[in-house]
């Protein structure tokens, strides 16, 4: 599998490049920044791309945004957000997409789970983080129209 890593930590990313490459996948590019990691699935054309959340220029949402932009011209490609931080505005869109994938990276501790993982994103599958999936569910049911109603408004008096 060709891979594309978007990380701003030097030495997280090229230790994931190493994990992954002693695992027998190829590193297409490795990018500091959202920018990029743009410019790098573009000429590279990977199966996958592992991109941060949070990284330059703005170090706010950038990976996230620049995953949408990915998703949007290449709706085959495999995206894994891989964050120490849960990005909802975007990722809720993400999921419905297929091949997407969000795990936080301190709860990734078993190597096979994580390539097991990479794997079914680059087949069109999903992972998803629980954690990720608690907050994804919490903040779409908040908008659900019962959800307005108060206890008192929900009662009814025969």
């Amino acid at each position: 599998m060709r891979i594309v890593i978007a990380e701003d930590s030097t030495l997280f990313r090229e230790g994931l490049a190493s994990l992954l490459t002693d695992a027998g996948h190829t590193i297409a590019a490795r990018v500091p920044d959202a920018t990029r990691l743009l410019d790098a699935v573009r000429d590279q054309r990977p199966d996958l791309a592992i991109v941060d959340v949070r990284m330059p220029p703005d170090h706010t949402d950038d990976g996230a945004r620049a995953a949408m932009l990915l998703r949007a011209e290449h709706p085959h490609l495999g995206i894994l957000l891989l964050s120490q931080h849960i990005e909802t505005t975007h990722s809720v869109h993400l999921v419905s997409t297929g091949s997407f994938g969000y795990l936080l990276k301190d709860r990734v501790l078993d190597v096979d789970d994580f390539l097991d993982a990479l794997q079914r994103v680059a087949s069109g599958g999903s992972a998803l983080d629980p954690e990720v999936v608690s907050r994804l569910i919490s903040i779409n049911s908040t908008h659900e129209p019962l959800h307005t109603l108060t206890h008192a408004n929900a009662t009814c008096s025969p």
